[in-house]
């Protein structure tokens, strides 16, 4: 049996203060210290293996309280990180719509088409974690994996791990930070999605 525990991130600075981060690296909040904390006890009793995580502190700072519970190996795969925002980046949402109205629209509606200007496509994130997925899944046969990562990135892992294609990504929601999807795979690596966006460990 292998095991996919998939986490966003705790709340960082941009979450708090409603700036876009992308590949911005902004801190945790004490409240993300908080939830990371909740979030290594409910994962304490899992079996992991190895972490898979981007490179930002908000991402990393993450793994690291969950794996204070199992102290195993941690692998950065920078395929992990959140989507480049381009001309958006550290800018406030408020501003963003108003600025930026037709790829605002997209992002909230239609998010197979989105296009950050100057950044990446929710297409090109989609591929770039698929890639990291499809080898993670194939270096980790029979073990358990807690992947942390980002909210439209995750977005995009859960997509794919559901079958779908970029298309079809208005289906995934977008969880919380420091939310838990949990996927088993069975002998022939067929997917049971046991857990999906679950917050209830932070209430």
């Amino acid at each position: 049996m292998t095991k996919l525990i998939l986490v966003r991130h705790c709340q960082a600075q941009g979450n708090l203060e409603r700036f876009f981060q992308g590949k911005i690296d902004s801190d945790i909040t004490p409240k993300g210290r908080e939830q990371i904390a909740k979030t290594a006890e409910m994962l304490a009793a899992e079996p992991i293996d190895v972490f898979y995580t981007s490179d930002k502190k908000r991402a990393r700072k993450s793994t690291d309280g969950i794996n204070l519970y199992h102290n195993v190996p941690v692998v950065t795969d920078n395929r992990l990180t959140e989507i480049d925002a381009g001309l958006w980046e550290g800018r406030y949402l408020t501003d963003i719509e108003k600025e930026f109205p037709e790829q605002w629209d997209n992002w909230k509606n239609h998010p197979d088409v989105f296009h950050a200007p100057e950044g990446e496509s929710m297409a090109q994130v989609y591929d770039r974690v698929s890639a990291a997925l499809t080898d993670i899944l194939s270096e980790n046969k029979g073990k358990t994996v807690c992947i942390v990562s980002h909210g439209c990135a995750m977005k995009c892992m859960m997509c794919f791990l559901h079958g779908y294609k970029v298309d079809d990504i208005a289906k995934i929601p977008l969880g919380t930070n420091m939310s838990v999807n949990v996927v088993r795979y069975d002998d022939d690596m067929k997917p049971e999605f046991l857990m999906e966006g679950y917050s209830g460990h932070l209430d």
